[in-house]
């Protein structure tokens, strides 16, 4: 395409405010497309796409296409190219030409926000009044190669296309940002998601949408996981006198006269994202200043509600007032302003309305739930001692009033807390919080700690307890003892076999049931007339354990008839179907001794693990259990290295 070599543009600028071009305020990929996205809303664009690349390289770019009014070359040159040029002239509060919308660009250097990710800013752009299309670009390098103080910079033009009346359809402006400077590509999701906290246009125009790589970013607060919303959710004594609600916006005039909206949300977890967390101004549809708490300090009602708190502010003056009261990367308001003081103000005084409400309904939701949770605990609290039922249910009303402490972690403490009095353990403890209407955080972490060196203590007993089991199979074994003997021991600890069979207890009821497998399976003759069975029961499963007494043979022949055995057991059991026991849920366990390692042996056990049916020798039993409950001792004694009674 044949290029005029008459026409050339230049860009005008001066030492005075070559230092703002954009590098230092715009390091965020946000940050800087949101300059361009204002742009696009200015020259009454509909739709803006943002294209970011998949991969971050030297051939990487990102572009920002909008289907605006466009500019003709004049315009290119005595508007985009005026460096400080303001689309509002002396007026503070100016409109756009076509659609009458708020103008956001005030300083006239938004446009080269693009250089704080980007080296080259390529423009290209149709005119929608004339059809002229014209197409050139910036280079950092190539400007900041000049002295400081410039007057004139010519700039080359790539393309250039006479007015043209069909070409007029194709009227809008394309930014393409290359040699980008960023280090990791941006994930589109995310990067969606921040955009639309810049903004409140797609919210307040329905005729401008914004889209990333394809995908319309969110218009609405992200409504999941909400607790309250105001002023929506203010019960009638808690509404102040001025307050409007329209489409779920507060509506309030300031001491001064100017005119707020406002739309703040508690959710119900605290909220991880810095950039959503607090309240955030916005003026005239874009972001004025970033999320923050109007300068609140401790001793609030509610504070840690902080955590938990987002909300967005409606307030256009600041941005409509002679003295710029926005820094120029829309992140601050200057506050020392008396234009900006009536808003701190109430910010302050609404904020910590809010957070003593949260703080206030959060207890009573806690108070309700816990009456709920306390009613599945009745059987367990009525058995208790009245003067032990009131410290009990003290207790737990206490810590349901701790912020900090979730809905689950209320929910352990309390099961924990009943069982710990039943037990006999903690109550000294639990008598301390009865007592206190209130706990702070440090406070309850303090004596969380305690009680969770009493019950380590509880359990290393129960776990001495369990190694002293151990010792007693240790002895019985190496004195051969009958399998009676060791049948009762097993019995009366199940866990010896596995730490998983900890809660079987012994099965009468199917004695018939193995008596006549063993028959069926020649159980019955004097080679094996001394063996003993044990059936353990858990809900619907059932382990049936085939003991052999210590030093005797296991070989092919016992294998297969306890395959055999269990296969008969399986049979019967779930022939009876008001057992409520499955086949999956039968289990089978040979204890022996002199297990054979002979490939045969080896083949066997493998085809009968398929059955759900397994085997060890008493060593075995032995080691595992040893080694299981003494680790757990370690690990108990590690719950705290400075408590002197865990190490002892």
């Amino acid at each position: 395409m044949a290029i005029d070599e008459n026409r050339t543009l230049e860009l005008k600028y001066s030492g005075r405010i070559i230092d703002h071009l954009g590098i230092q305020m715009y390091q965020s990929p946000v940050a800087a497309i949101a300059e361009l996205v204002s742009n696009s809303w200015d020259a009454d664009a509909e739709k803006v796409e943002i294209d970011l690349p998949e991969v971050i390289d030297d051939h990487a770019f990102i572009t920002i296409k909008d289907d605006g009014n466009g500019m003709t070359f004049d315009e290119c040159q005595n508007r985009f190219l005026n460096v400080g040029y303001c689309r509002r002239g002396s007026e503070p509060k100016a409109y756009s030409k076509n659609k009458h919308r708020p103008i956001l660009g005030r300083k006239g250097i938004g446009k080269f926000a693009g250089f704080g990710i980007s080296e080259i800013i390529k423009i290209e752009t149709v005119s929608e009044e004339t059809g002229e299309r014209t197409v050139f670009e910036l280079d950092i390098n190539n400007l900041r190669s000049e002295e400081y103080v410039v007057e004139r910079k010519e700039i080359e033009v790539i393309e250039y296309e006479e007015p043209c009346e069909q070409r007029k359809e194709l009227h809008g402006t394309t930014v393409t940002l290359k040699h980008l400077n960023l280090i990791r590509k941006r994930n589109p999701e995310q990067f969606a998601r921040s955009m639309s906290r810049r903004f409140l246009l797609n919210q307040r125009s329905a005729d401008f949408e914004i889209k990333v790589n394809g995908v319309k970013i969110p218009d609405t607060d992200e409504l999941e996981n909400i607790e309250y919303i105001f002023p929506e959710e203010y019960r009638d004594e808690e509404k102040h006198e001025g307050l409007l609600i329209e489409n779920g916006w507060g509506k309030e005039r300031l001491e001064n006269g100017k005119e707020i909206k406002w739309r703040i949300i508690f959710y119900k977890n605290p909220i991880q994202e810095e950039e959503l967390r607090g309240i955030a101004i916005f003026a005239n549809g874009k972001l004025a200043q970033k999320p923050f708490f109007f300068q609140l300090t401790g001793g609030l009602s509610g504070q840690h509600g902080q955590q938990y708190i987002s909300g967005k502010i409606q307030a256009d003056y600041t941005d409509e007032l002679p003295e710029e009261l926005i820094t120029t990367d829309r992140q601050e308001i200057n506050w020392e302003t008396p234009e900006s003081k009536p808003l701190l103000e109430w910010g302050k005084k609404r904020t910590k309305e809010l957070l003593a409400i949260w703080k206030k309904r959060r207890g009573e939701k806690r108070e309700t739930q816990l009456e709920e949770r306390l009613s599945g605990f009745t059987r367990r609290l009525d058995s208790l001692e009245p003067y032990e039922k009131r410290s009990v249910k003290k207790a737990l009303k206490t810590i349901g009033s701790i912020d900090t402490i979730s809905d689950r972690q209320f929910e352990d403490l309390g099961r924990g807390f009943l069982t710990a009095w039943e037990q006999g353990r903690l109550r000294g403890v639990i008598e301390e919080i009865s007592s206190r209407d209130s706990f702070d955080s440090s406070e309850f972490l303090s004596i969380l700690n305690e009680v969770n060196v009493l019950t380590a203590l509880h359990l290393k007993e129960s776990i001495e307890t369990k190694l002293s089991a151990i010792t007693k199979l240790e002895e019985m074994i190496e004195n051969r003892e009958l399998e009676n003997n060791l049948r009762d021991h097993i019995a009366e600890h199940p866990w010896l076999l596995n730490s998983k069979w900890e809660t079987f207890t012994v099965e009468r009821s199917v004695k018939t049931v193995l008596e006549a497998a063993a028959v069926e399976v020649g159980f019955t003759d004097d080679i094996y007339n001394g063996r003993i069975d044990l059936a353990l029961r858990s809900s619907g499963e059932l382990l049936v354990v085939e003991f052999m007494r210590p030093g005797l043979k296991l070989d092919i022949d016992h294998l297969n008839r306890c395959n055999q055995y269990v296969a008969s057991i399986k049979g019967r059991i779930v022939a009876k179907t008001d057992f409520g026991i499955t086949e999956e849920g039968i289990y089978g366990l040979i204890v022996a001794d002199n297990i054979e390692k002979n490939q045969t042996n080896i083949q066997i056990l493998k085809t009968m693990a398929k059955s759900n049916i397994t085997a060890n020798d008493w060593p075995g039993i032995l080691d595992t259990a040893k080694s299981y409950w003494s680790e757990y001792l370690e690990i108990i004694k590690s719950r705290d290295p400075e408590d002197e009674r865990l190490q002892e």
